[in-house]
Protein backbone atom coordinates (compact mmCIF):
# COMPACT_ATOMS: atom_id res chain seq x y z
CA UNK A 1 0.00 0.00 0.00
CA UNK A 2 1.46 3.38 -0.96
CA UNK A 3 1.90 6.19 1.48
CA UNK A 4 -0.69 8.26 -0.35
CA UNK A 5 -3.39 5.60 0.20
CA UNK A 6 -2.41 4.94 3.78
CA UNK A 7 -3.36 8.38 5.04
CA UNK A 8 -5.06 8.41 8.44
CA UNK A 9 -6.43 11.74 9.62
CA UNK A 10 -7.66 12.39 13.16
CA UNK A 11 -11.37 13.14 13.67
CA UNK A 12 -12.59 16.71 13.62
CA UNK A 13 -15.55 18.99 12.92
CA UNK A 14 -17.45 18.17 9.77
CA UNK A 15 -18.49 21.78 9.19
CA UNK A 16 -17.95 23.30 5.71
CA UNK A 17 -14.55 24.81 4.82
CA UNK A 18 -16.00 28.32 4.53
CA UNK A 19 -17.60 28.10 7.97
CA UNK A 20 -14.29 26.95 9.43
CA UNK A 21 -12.54 29.79 7.61
CA UNK A 22 -14.91 32.36 9.10
CA UNK A 23 -14.41 30.92 12.58
CA UNK A 24 -10.64 30.93 12.06
CA UNK A 25 -10.68 34.65 11.32
CA UNK A 26 -13.31 35.78 13.80
CA UNK A 27 -13.37 33.39 16.75
CA UNK A 28 -10.55 30.88 16.50
CA UNK A 29 -9.78 30.79 20.24
CA UNK A 30 -13.32 29.76 21.22
CA UNK A 31 -13.74 27.48 18.21
CA UNK A 32 -10.42 25.69 18.71
CA UNK A 33 -11.08 25.27 22.44
CA UNK A 34 -14.53 23.81 21.75
CA UNK A 35 -13.09 21.37 19.21
CA UNK A 36 -10.38 20.31 21.69
CA UNK A 37 -13.12 19.60 24.24
CA UNK A 38 -14.96 17.56 21.62
CA UNK A 39 -12.11 15.69 19.90
CA UNK A 40 -9.18 15.76 22.36
CA UNK A 41 -5.56 16.85 21.95
CA UNK A 42 -5.42 16.37 18.17
CA UNK A 43 -8.05 16.97 15.51
CA UNK A 44 -8.37 17.72 11.79
CA UNK A 45 -10.15 20.72 10.31
CA UNK A 46 -10.25 21.96 6.71
CA UNK A 47 -10.07 25.77 6.72
CA UNK A 48 -10.91 27.91 3.69
CA UNK A 49 -7.95 30.00 2.45
CA UNK A 50 -5.68 28.13 4.87
CA UNK A 51 -5.97 24.48 3.93
CA UNK A 52 -6.14 21.06 5.58
CA UNK A 53 -5.03 21.57 9.17
CA UNK A 54 -4.27 19.44 12.19
CA UNK A 55 -4.48 21.30 15.52
CA UNK A 56 -2.59 19.91 18.52
CA UNK A 57 -2.06 20.68 22.19
CA UNK A 58 0.07 19.09 24.87
CA UNK A 59 3.78 18.80 25.58
CA UNK A 60 4.36 15.40 23.98
CA UNK A 61 2.71 16.29 20.67
CA UNK A 62 4.58 19.58 20.54
CA UNK A 63 7.86 17.82 21.27
CA UNK A 64 7.34 15.54 18.27
CA UNK A 65 6.59 18.51 16.02
CA UNK A 66 9.33 20.83 17.28
CA UNK A 67 12.03 18.14 17.04
CA UNK A 68 11.06 16.87 13.58
CA UNK A 69 13.77 17.23 10.92
CA UNK A 70 13.58 20.07 8.43
CA UNK A 71 13.06 17.70 5.51
CA UNK A 72 9.94 16.38 7.26
CA UNK A 73 8.31 19.55 8.61
CA UNK A 74 9.10 23.13 7.68
CA UNK A 75 7.84 26.57 8.62
CA UNK A 76 9.04 28.81 5.78
CA UNK A 77 5.76 29.13 3.87
CA UNK A 78 3.52 31.50 5.82
CA UNK A 79 1.52 34.67 5.27
CA UNK A 80 3.72 36.77 7.55
CA UNK A 81 6.86 35.76 5.68
CA UNK A 82 5.28 36.58 2.32
CA UNK A 83 4.23 39.98 3.67
CA UNK A 84 7.65 40.88 5.09
CA UNK A 85 9.59 39.77 2.01
CA UNK A 86 12.19 37.12 1.08
CA UNK A 87 14.84 38.71 3.31
CA UNK A 88 12.72 38.02 6.39
CA UNK A 89 13.73 35.09 8.56
CA UNK A 90 10.06 34.03 8.42
CA UNK A 91 10.42 33.48 4.66
CA UNK A 92 13.63 31.47 4.63
CA UNK A 93 13.92 27.76 4.10
CA UNK A 94 15.45 25.75 6.89
CA UNK A 95 19.11 25.98 5.82
CA UNK A 96 18.90 29.74 5.23
CA UNK A 97 17.01 30.19 8.46
CA UNK A 98 19.63 28.31 10.47
CA UNK A 99 22.48 30.35 8.98
CA UNK A 100 20.69 33.64 9.68
CA UNK A 101 19.77 32.50 13.18
CA UNK A 102 23.39 31.72 13.99
CA UNK A 103 24.36 35.21 12.82
CA UNK A 104 21.69 37.00 14.85
CA UNK A 105 21.71 34.87 18.00
CA UNK A 106 24.77 36.39 19.79
CA UNK A 107 23.32 39.87 20.42
CA UNK A 108 20.22 38.38 22.00
CA UNK A 109 22.17 36.54 24.67
CA UNK A 110 25.00 36.97 27.14
CA UNK A 111 27.07 40.07 27.73
CA UNK A 112 25.96 41.92 24.62
CA UNK A 113 22.31 41.69 25.62
CA UNK A 114 23.11 42.98 29.11
CA UNK A 115 24.59 46.05 27.47
CA UNK A 116 21.07 46.97 26.36
CA UNK A 117 19.67 47.12 29.90
CA UNK A 118 20.60 50.76 30.49
CA UNK A 119 19.00 51.71 27.17
CA UNK A 120 15.75 50.00 28.16
CA UNK A 121 15.76 51.73 31.55
CA UNK A 122 16.40 55.12 29.92
CA UNK A 123 13.51 54.69 27.49
CA UNK A 124 11.20 53.51 30.29
CA UNK A 125 12.05 56.57 32.38
CA UNK A 126 11.64 58.84 29.36
CA UNK A 127 8.11 57.58 28.78
CA UNK A 128 7.09 57.50 32.44
CA UNK A 129 8.18 61.12 32.84
CA UNK A 130 5.24 62.01 30.57
CA UNK A 131 2.55 60.06 32.39
CA UNK A 132 -0.40 62.33 33.30
CA UNK A 133 -1.64 63.02 36.82
CA UNK A 134 -5.21 62.15 37.91
CA UNK A 135 -6.18 61.06 34.41
CA UNK A 136 -6.79 57.41 33.43
CA UNK A 137 -4.87 56.15 30.45
CA UNK A 138 -4.30 52.73 28.84
CA UNK A 139 -0.93 51.16 29.50
CA UNK A 140 -0.55 49.61 26.06
CA UNK A 141 0.11 52.84 24.17
CA UNK A 142 2.81 53.82 26.62
CA UNK A 143 4.46 50.41 26.54
CA UNK A 144 4.30 50.43 22.73
CA UNK A 145 6.26 53.67 22.75
CA UNK A 146 8.93 52.18 25.00
CA UNK A 147 9.38 48.95 23.07
CA UNK A 148 9.40 50.71 19.70
CA UNK A 149 12.17 53.11 20.71
CA UNK A 150 14.16 50.30 22.30
CA UNK A 151 14.11 48.30 19.08
CA UNK A 152 14.83 51.30 16.88
CA UNK A 153 17.86 52.17 18.97
CA UNK A 154 19.15 48.74 20.02
CA UNK A 155 18.45 46.92 16.74
CA UNK A 156 18.35 49.62 14.05
CA UNK A 157 20.96 51.87 15.65
CA UNK A 158 18.66 54.80 14.82
CA UNK A 159 19.10 58.24 16.33
CA UNK A 160 18.18 61.81 15.42
CA UNK A 161 15.90 62.44 12.45
CA UNK A 162 15.90 58.80 11.32
CA UNK A 163 14.69 57.71 14.76
CA UNK A 164 12.01 60.42 14.77
CA UNK A 165 10.69 59.54 11.31
CA UNK A 166 10.71 55.79 11.96
CA UNK A 167 8.68 56.42 15.13
CA UNK A 168 6.07 58.14 12.96
CA UNK A 169 5.83 55.65 10.10
CA UNK A 170 6.20 52.31 11.92
CA UNK A 171 2.68 52.30 13.51
CA UNK A 172 0.83 52.75 10.16
CA UNK A 173 3.21 50.26 8.52
CA UNK A 174 2.31 47.76 11.26
CA UNK A 175 -1.41 48.27 10.64
CA UNK A 176 -0.85 47.82 6.90
CA UNK A 177 1.06 44.59 7.53
CA UNK A 178 -1.68 43.26 9.80
CA UNK A 179 -4.31 43.86 7.14
CA UNK A 180 -2.13 42.35 4.43
CA UNK A 181 -1.57 39.18 6.44
CA UNK A 182 -5.35 38.93 6.87
CA UNK A 183 -6.10 39.54 3.18
CA UNK A 184 -3.34 39.96 0.61
CA UNK A 185 -5.97 40.41 -2.11
CA UNK A 186 -7.66 43.40 -0.47
CA UNK A 187 -4.31 44.97 0.39
CA UNK A 188 -2.87 44.99 -3.12
CA UNK A 189 -1.77 48.33 -4.53
CA UNK A 190 -4.92 49.61 -6.30
CA UNK A 191 -3.68 53.17 -6.51
CA UNK A 192 -2.19 55.86 -4.32
CA UNK A 193 -5.39 56.34 -2.30
CA UNK A 194 -6.06 52.66 -1.66
CA UNK A 195 -4.97 51.14 1.69
CA UNK A 196 -2.53 48.88 -0.15
CA UNK A 197 -1.16 51.83 -2.13
CA UNK A 198 -0.56 53.88 1.01
CA UNK A 199 1.06 50.88 2.66
CA UNK A 200 3.42 50.33 -0.25
CA UNK A 201 4.50 53.99 -0.20
CA UNK A 202 5.21 53.73 3.52
CA UNK A 203 7.29 50.60 2.95
CA UNK A 204 9.22 52.37 0.21
CA UNK A 205 10.00 55.20 2.61
CA UNK A 206 10.98 52.70 5.30
CA UNK A 207 13.58 51.13 3.02
CA UNK A 208 14.88 54.58 2.05
CA UNK A 209 15.50 55.35 5.73
CA UNK A 210 17.15 51.96 6.24
CA UNK A 211 19.45 52.68 3.29
CA UNK A 212 20.43 55.97 4.96
CA UNK A 213 21.10 54.19 8.27
CA UNK A 214 23.22 51.54 6.55
CA UNK A 215 25.28 54.16 4.71
CA UNK A 216 25.82 56.05 7.98
CA UNK A 217 26.92 52.85 9.69
CA UNK A 218 29.34 51.96 6.89
CA UNK A 219 30.85 55.45 7.03
CA UNK A 220 31.33 55.22 10.81
CA UNK A 221 35.00 54.49 11.64
CA UNK A 222 33.80 52.97 14.91
CA UNK A 223 31.45 50.46 13.23
CA UNK A 224 33.24 47.47 14.77
CA UNK A 225 32.60 48.85 18.27
CA UNK A 226 28.91 49.63 17.85
CA UNK A 227 26.52 47.44 19.86
CA UNK A 228 23.34 47.76 17.76
CA UNK A 229 22.28 44.70 15.79
CA UNK A 230 22.43 46.45 12.41
CA UNK A 231 26.13 47.06 13.05
CA UNK A 232 26.56 43.37 13.90
CA UNK A 233 24.91 42.36 10.63
CA UNK A 234 27.04 44.75 8.60
CA UNK A 235 30.26 43.71 10.34
CA UNK A 236 29.40 40.10 9.55
CA UNK A 237 28.92 40.93 5.86
CA UNK A 238 32.20 42.85 5.71
CA UNK A 239 34.18 40.13 7.48
CA UNK A 240 32.86 37.46 5.12
CA UNK A 241 33.34 39.59 2.02
CA UNK A 242 29.63 39.82 1.16
CA UNK A 243 28.13 42.84 -0.53
CA UNK A 244 25.53 44.59 1.61
CA UNK A 245 22.01 43.74 0.46
CA UNK A 246 20.03 46.84 1.41
CA UNK A 247 16.61 45.32 0.68
CA UNK A 248 17.21 42.05 2.53
CA UNK A 249 18.73 43.87 5.50
CA UNK A 250 15.68 46.11 5.72
CA UNK A 251 13.36 43.11 5.59
CA UNK A 252 15.27 41.39 8.37
CA UNK A 253 15.15 44.51 10.53
CA UNK A 254 11.42 44.79 9.93
CA UNK A 255 11.04 41.15 10.94
CA UNK A 256 12.76 41.77 14.28
CA UNK A 257 10.54 44.82 14.78
CA UNK A 258 7.33 42.91 14.04
CA UNK A 259 8.36 40.02 16.29
CA UNK A 260 9.48 42.10 19.26
CA UNK A 261 7.61 45.41 19.38
CA UNK A 262 3.86 45.06 19.91
CA UNK A 263 4.18 41.57 21.35
CA UNK A 264 6.43 42.75 24.19
CA UNK A 265 4.27 45.83 24.80
CA UNK A 266 1.12 43.69 25.04
CA UNK A 267 2.83 41.34 27.49
CA UNK A 268 3.87 44.30 29.64
CA UNK A 269 0.28 45.55 29.70
CA UNK A 270 -0.91 42.09 30.67
CA UNK A 271 1.62 42.10 33.53
CA UNK A 272 0.00 45.24 34.93
CA UNK A 273 -3.46 43.75 34.46
CA UNK A 274 -2.49 40.57 36.32
CA UNK A 275 -0.41 41.88 39.22
CA UNK A 276 -2.86 44.63 40.21
CA UNK A 277 -5.53 41.95 40.66
CA UNK A 278 -3.30 39.96 43.02
CA UNK A 279 -2.23 42.19 45.95
CA UNK A 280 0.03 39.54 47.50
CA UNK A 281 1.97 39.29 44.22
CA UNK A 282 2.14 43.06 43.94
CA UNK A 283 3.50 43.42 47.48
CA UNK A 284 6.27 40.89 46.84
CA UNK A 285 7.19 42.53 43.54
CA UNK A 286 7.33 45.99 45.11
CA UNK A 287 9.61 44.78 47.91
CA UNK A 288 11.90 42.96 45.49
CA UNK A 289 12.18 46.00 43.20
CA UNK A 290 14.00 47.83 46.00
CA UNK A 291 16.76 45.21 45.85
CA UNK A 292 19.10 43.85 43.21
CA UNK A 293 17.06 40.65 42.96
CA UNK A 294 14.70 39.70 40.15
CA UNK A 295 13.87 36.01 40.72
CA UNK A 296 10.26 36.64 41.67
CA UNK A 297 9.78 39.29 38.96
CA UNK A 298 10.96 36.83 36.30
CA UNK A 299 8.62 34.20 37.76
CA UNK A 300 5.74 36.67 37.48
CA UNK A 301 6.64 37.44 33.86
CA UNK A 302 6.74 33.71 33.06
CA UNK A 303 3.35 33.15 34.71
CA UNK A 304 1.82 36.06 32.78
CA UNK A 305 3.24 34.64 29.55
CA UNK A 306 1.63 31.30 30.44
CA UNK A 307 -1.80 32.67 31.34
CA UNK A 308 -1.94 35.56 28.87
CA UNK A 309 0.17 34.49 25.85
CA UNK A 310 0.26 37.10 23.12
CA UNK A 311 0.95 34.55 20.37
CA UNK A 312 -1.81 31.96 20.36
CA UNK A 313 -0.41 29.49 17.86
CA UNK A 314 2.63 28.49 15.89
CA UNK A 315 2.75 26.18 12.92
CA UNK A 316 4.58 23.80 10.63
CA UNK A 317 3.75 22.22 7.27
CA UNK A 318 4.31 18.61 6.24
CA UNK A 319 7.10 18.73 3.68
CA UNK A 320 7.75 15.01 3.29
CA UNK A 321 5.36 12.58 1.61
CA UNK A 322 3.75 12.00 4.98
CA UNK A 323 4.28 12.53 8.71
CA UNK A 324 3.17 10.21 11.50
CA UNK A 325 1.85 11.90 14.62
CA UNK A 326 0.16 10.16 17.54
CA UNK A 327 -0.87 7.17 15.40
CA UNK A 328 -2.19 9.32 12.55
CA UNK A 329 -0.56 9.70 9.14
CA UNK A 330 -0.69 13.21 7.71
CA UNK A 331 -0.14 13.81 3.97
CA UNK A 332 2.23 16.34 2.41
CA UNK A 333 0.92 19.89 2.56
CA UNK A 334 -0.99 19.42 5.81
CA UNK A 335 -0.55 22.32 8.19
CA UNK A 336 0.06 21.54 11.85
CA UNK A 337 -0.98 24.24 14.31
CA UNK A 338 0.48 24.01 17.81
CA UNK A 339 -2.10 25.52 20.14
CA UNK A 340 0.08 27.53 22.49
CA UNK A 341 -2.81 28.99 24.44
CA UNK A 342 -4.42 25.65 25.30
CA UNK A 343 -1.11 23.92 26.02
CA UNK A 344 -0.13 26.66 28.46
CA UNK A 345 -3.23 25.91 30.54
CA UNK A 346 -3.09 22.13 30.29
CA UNK A 347 -3.81 20.92 33.87
CA UNK A 348 -1.73 17.77 33.38
CA UNK A 349 1.37 19.95 32.97
CA UNK A 350 0.32 22.93 35.09
CA UNK A 351 -1.44 21.99 38.36
CA UNK A 352 -4.22 24.46 39.16
CA UNK A 353 -3.75 25.81 35.64
CA UNK A 354 -6.53 28.40 36.04
CA UNK A 355 -4.82 29.92 39.08
CA UNK A 356 -2.36 32.79 38.68
CA UNK A 357 0.57 31.46 40.69
CA UNK A 358 4.06 32.84 39.91
CA UNK A 359 5.56 30.60 42.61
CA UNK A 360 5.38 27.69 40.18
CA UNK A 361 8.41 29.29 38.45
CA UNK A 362 10.41 30.44 41.47
CA UNK A 363 13.68 28.53 41.34
CA UNK A 364 12.37 26.50 38.41
CA UNK A 365 12.57 27.07 34.67
CA UNK A 366 9.43 26.49 32.62
CA UNK A 367 9.19 23.19 30.75
CA UNK A 368 10.40 23.35 27.14
CA UNK A 369 7.27 21.83 25.59
CA UNK A 370 4.40 22.67 27.96
CA UNK A 371 5.28 26.37 28.33
CA UNK A 372 5.62 27.68 24.80
CA UNK A 373 4.67 31.38 24.57
CA UNK A 374 7.67 31.87 22.25
CA UNK A 375 7.10 28.76 20.14
CA UNK A 376 9.62 25.94 20.05
CA UNK A 377 12.34 24.11 18.20
CA UNK A 378 14.70 25.85 15.80
CA UNK A 379 11.89 28.29 15.01
CA UNK A 380 11.52 29.43 18.62
CA UNK A 381 11.44 33.22 18.85
CA UNK A 382 14.98 34.49 18.41
CA UNK A 383 14.43 37.44 20.72
CA UNK A 384 12.74 35.58 23.60
CA UNK A 385 15.52 36.33 26.08
CA UNK A 386 15.66 39.96 24.92
CA UNK A 387 11.89 40.35 25.41
CA UNK A 388 12.06 38.88 28.92
CA UNK A 389 14.96 41.17 29.79
CA UNK A 390 13.05 44.17 28.47
CA UNK A 391 9.94 43.31 30.49
CA UNK A 392 12.08 42.77 33.59
CA UNK A 393 13.77 46.17 33.32
CA UNK A 394 10.58 48.09 32.50
CA UNK A 395 8.67 46.52 35.41
CA UNK A 396 11.58 47.17 37.77
CA UNK A 397 11.72 50.81 36.69
CA UNK A 398 7.97 51.23 37.12
CA UNK A 399 7.90 49.60 40.56
CA UNK A 400 10.79 51.75 41.78
CA UNK A 401 9.11 54.94 40.65
CA UNK A 402 5.47 54.23 41.51
CA UNK A 403 3.30 52.53 44.10
CA UNK A 404 0.81 50.41 42.21
CA UNK A 405 -2.64 50.16 43.77
CA UNK A 406 -4.50 46.86 43.57
CA UNK A 407 -7.97 46.69 42.06
CA UNK A 408 -10.99 44.51 42.78
CA UNK A 409 -12.51 44.98 39.34
CA UNK A 410 -13.26 41.78 37.40
CA UNK A 411 -10.22 40.48 35.54
CA UNK A 412 -9.75 41.14 31.85
CA UNK A 413 -9.90 38.03 29.71
CA UNK A 414 -10.16 39.47 26.22
CA UNK A 415 -7.37 38.19 24.03
CA UNK A 416 -6.59 37.97 20.36
CA UNK A 417 -5.82 35.03 18.16
CA UNK A 418 -2.62 36.52 16.80
CA UNK A 419 0.28 38.52 18.11
CA UNK A 420 -0.31 41.12 15.45
CA UNK A 421 -3.74 41.99 16.84
CA UNK A 422 -3.12 41.41 20.53
CA UNK A 423 -4.25 44.14 22.90
CA UNK A 424 -3.94 43.74 26.63
CA UNK A 425 -6.77 45.22 28.67
CA UNK A 426 -5.37 47.46 31.36
CA UNK A 427 -5.48 51.14 32.24
CA UNK A 428 -3.71 53.07 34.96
CA UNK A 429 -4.16 56.43 36.65
CA UNK A 430 -1.09 58.06 38.18
CA UNK A 431 -2.42 59.93 41.17
CA UNK A 432 -1.02 62.68 43.27
CA UNK A 433 2.10 61.88 45.30
CA UNK A 434 1.33 59.27 47.92
CA UNK A 435 3.45 57.71 50.63
CA UNK A 436 7.02 58.38 49.58
CA UNK A 437 8.92 55.40 48.33
CA UNK A 438 12.69 55.41 48.60
CA UNK A 439 14.09 54.12 45.32
CA UNK A 440 17.44 52.39 45.13
CA UNK A 441 20.07 53.80 42.83
CA UNK A 442 23.63 52.71 41.95
CA UNK A 443 26.47 54.26 43.81
CA UNK A 444 29.01 55.94 41.59
CA UNK A 445 31.98 54.46 43.34
CA UNK A 446 30.99 50.82 43.49
CA UNK A 447 28.74 48.16 42.11
CA UNK A 448 26.68 48.14 45.30
CA UNK A 449 23.42 49.98 45.63
CA UNK A 450 22.42 52.45 48.29
CA UNK A 451 19.19 54.06 49.25
CA UNK A 452 18.92 57.70 48.26
CA UNK A 453 16.00 60.05 48.87
CA UNK A 454 14.30 61.21 45.75
CA UNK A 455 10.94 62.66 44.81
CA UNK A 456 7.87 60.88 46.19
CA UNK A 457 6.47 58.10 44.11
CA UNK A 458 3.23 58.67 42.29
CA UNK A 459 0.49 56.19 42.98
CA UNK A 460 -1.03 54.17 40.15
CA UNK A 461 -4.60 52.91 40.17
CA UNK A 462 -5.74 50.39 37.60
CA UNK A 463 -9.19 51.04 36.22
CA UNK A 464 -9.50 47.90 34.15
CA UNK A 465 -10.59 49.80 31.08
CA UNK A 466 -10.15 48.36 27.63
Amino acid sequence: MSASTDIRLPPGPGSPRRVNGALFLAARIRAFRRWHEQFGDIYFVDIANFGPTVVIRGAELHRKVFTAKANILHAGDNALGRTLGPGSIFSMDEDQHLAERRKLLPPFHGERMRSYESLVEAEANREMDRWPVDEPFPTLKSFNSITLRVILRAVFGAEGKELAELEQIIPPITRYGQMRVASSLLMRDYGRFSPGGRGERLMTRFHEIIRTLIDKHLADPGLADRIDILALMLNSDLQEGRAVDYQATGEELMTILVAGHETTASSLAWNIERITRHPEVLDRLTAEARTDQNEYRLAVINEVLRTRPVIGMTGRSVFAESFELDGWKLPAGTRILCNIRETNVDPSAHPEADRFNPDRYVGKKPDTYSWIPFGGGLRRCLGAAFAQMEMDIVLRTLLRRFDLAATSRPPSTSTSGSALWARAMSCVTPGRPAVPMTPVTPRRDSGRRQRMPRKPAARLWTTGCS
